[in-house]
């Protein structure tokens, strides 16, 4: 039985339903209310921490980056001044720039036009390494040569190398011609390691270029990728200005639904991306919502339980009630209900009892009427029949035989007890219409002329006319009407044929042409019983239904129908009736 079902059956759930909506519904809304209000509280917080975190950052980005552009943008116009191309003054000047507090350069370059020059190199630089940054600074010296100032990023390192930033000025002569190039590789490992501070432990913190590729972060596996994919990012993209929103990581699936903040590195166009899964962010709110869930949940089973023992103390003596009348229903009419107390219910159920009591006694009259009515019905119909087999010495007990046969039938056909009984009582009546055939052409001992014939097969017509005014009869008027057609629709009076012919019909008519067969008329001898088994069988699909003859075999071969006086001499005639 399902909820709703059992809601409905029995009263202890509502009542159980109302305590719980009076105690839990309150309590529900109050926590989501609070839930919603801190969510919001704490998403404003975190949105407002996240932006300052971020311009934060991009302010030191912008000072570490601007400031050693600007140093080496110094350089740059300190060694154009010179009147001399020294290559040993160029490395000292190199050496001694290098060695500042703060310096992160690690390569630093002065080639002039024709290729002269020198430079130096940080030791922490290794070999793999310094092979692609000297590749970068040479091709960043022959840019320059032509007047433009380089400035870009290299991301693709050996190993685990921080990326590394290009910078290259050109040195022009006081007639602005380019005579040589200052390079400068910073290295960008400061910035990785800022990153890795506990002020930004628990938070996604990347730098992105202008194109939305990830220059550094905290997650090593991003460097090098492009989140253009991130609305954030994309957004910022479009418009570089500070952007708060929440969405789920592009790139980043473990991360699930972030809450992103990114600032612009105005100077560079470069923005800083700053990322906190809102499953940590808001773990304070789903905390109280667990406890919230906590604490409704025994609100609840402390109602369903005090719910519980009311709603027993008032439905049990209902429930027994109830399963009694149940009973009573169902046709128990002797049970009665238990009765304790003297409260309502407890009346009620008196009462019950009483009225309980009464209507047993009513039906127990109406079933002796009603058995009284049916015995004096059958005897009525059965006096019928028998004036019927008195009009024909030669077929008493006919009527009934039919009957007991056609019921046989009924039964190994699968009809149930109503039908059997319709069957029972049109049997005995089938062959009513020869009230109406003068007693001359009945008690004819030879054959009947085909006028005469003709008016005894307009009994089963008779014998409908006669049933037809009785209403409670109309049911089996088509077993006397129709217990003489036949299958293949050559019988009377309508040549109905196949399923056209009523069951009943097709019953009495099997019935019907076994006991012709199996007794003793003015134009026949009864015939021996395999006989007739094997003539009727040789008419299935012809005269008789097939499903109705093996139902027919069925009921002799299991002793339900047998031959009214078996007799061994062999049939001197094959008509039958």
């Amino acid at each position: 039985m399902g909820f709703a079902s059992r809601f409905r059956s029995s009263l202890t759930y509502p009542i159980a339903a109302t305590l719980v909506l009076v105690t839990v519904v309150p309590m529900v809304s109050v926590g989501l209310l609070l839930i919603s209000y801190n969510r919001t509280h704490l998403e404003t917080v975190e949105k407002r921490y996240l932006g300052r975190q971020a311009v934060s950052l991009a302010g030191e980005t912008s000072l570490f980056m601007t400031g050693h552009r600007t140093q080496l943008e110094s350089t740059a116009r300190a060694l154009a001044a010179a009147k001399s191309v020294d290559v040993g003054a160029f490395e000292e000047l190199l050496q001694e720039f290098g060695n500042q507090p703060g310096n992160s350069f690690v390569y630093l370059q002065v080639i002039t036009r024709e290729g002269a020059g020198a430079y130096v190199r940080s030791q922490k630089l290794g070999s793999a390494t310094f092979t692609v940054v000297d590749e970068a600074a040479q091709a960043a010296h022959e840019t320059a040569l032509e007047g433009i100032r380089v400035d870009e990023v290299i991301l693709d390192l050996p190993g685990n190398d921080a990326p590394k930033a290009v910078f290259a000025f050109p040195l022009k002569s006081p007639t602005s011609q380019v005579w040589a190039t200052l390079t400068g590789v910073l290295d960008l490992e400061p910035l990785q390691s800022k990153l890795g501070e506990n002020t930004y432990a628990g938070l996604l913190v990347s730098i992105v270029d202008g194109s939305g590729r990830v220059i550094v972060s905290s997650v090593p596996s991003l460097r090098g990728m492009t989140l253009t994919g991130s609305p954030l990012v994309q957004n910022f993209l479009n418009n570089p200005q500070r952007i708060t929103l929440t969405y789920d990581h592009p790139i980043d699936l473990d991360a699930g639904e972030v809450l992103g903040s990114v600032a612009p590195v105005r100077e560079l166009g470069w923005g800083v991306v700053m990322e906190r899964p809102t499953a940590a962010a808001y773990a304070p709110v789903r905390v109280m919502k667990q406890r919230t869930l906590t604490l409704t949940a025994l609100a609840a089973l402390i109602a369903l339980g005090i719910g519980s023992v009311l709603g027993r103390r008032l439905i049990i003596p209902l429930q027994n009630l109830a399963s009694t009348s149940s009973e009573i229903a169902e046709g128990n009419l002797a049970v009665r209900a238990t009765v304790r107390g003297e409260d309502e219910i407890a009346r009620l159920g008196s009462n019950f009892n009483d009225m309980a009591g009464n209507i047993e006694a009513l039906v127990r009259r109406l079933k002796q009427a009603l058995r009284q009515n049916q015995e004096l019905f059958l005897e009525t119909i059965k006096t019928l029949a028998a004036a019927i087999d008195a009009k024909d010495p030669y077929t008493h007990g006919h009527s009934e035989r039919v009957s007991s046969f056609s019921m046989a039938i009924s039964r190994h056909l699968g009809l149930n007890q109503e039908e059997v009984f319709r069957v029972h009582i049109a049997a005995i009546l089938h062959d009513v219409g020869k009230l109406g055939i003068r007693e001359s052409i009945l008690n004819k001992p030879g054959g009947l002329s085909d006028e005469e014939f003709d008016i005894m097969r307009q009994h089963p017509s008779i014998g409908a006319q006669i049933m037809s005014p009785i209403r409670m009869l109309k049911d089996i008027i088509p077993g006397i009407r129709n217990h003489h057609e036949t299958w293949n629709g050559k019988g009377y009076p309508d040549q109905l044929n196949g399923e056209e012919i009523p069951m009943v019909a097709r019953i009495i008519g099997v019935a019907d042409t076994f006991d012709a067969m199996t007794t003793t008329r003015p134009y026949q001898q009864a015939m021996t019983l395999d006989y007739v088994l094997a003539k009727m069988r040789s008419m299935s699909g012809t005269r008789f239904d097939p499903v109705v003859i093996d139902a027919f075999i069925a009921a002799v071969e299991a002793g339900d129908i047998t031959p009214p006086a078996p007799s061994s001499e062999q049939p001197v005639s094959s008509e039958v009736s």
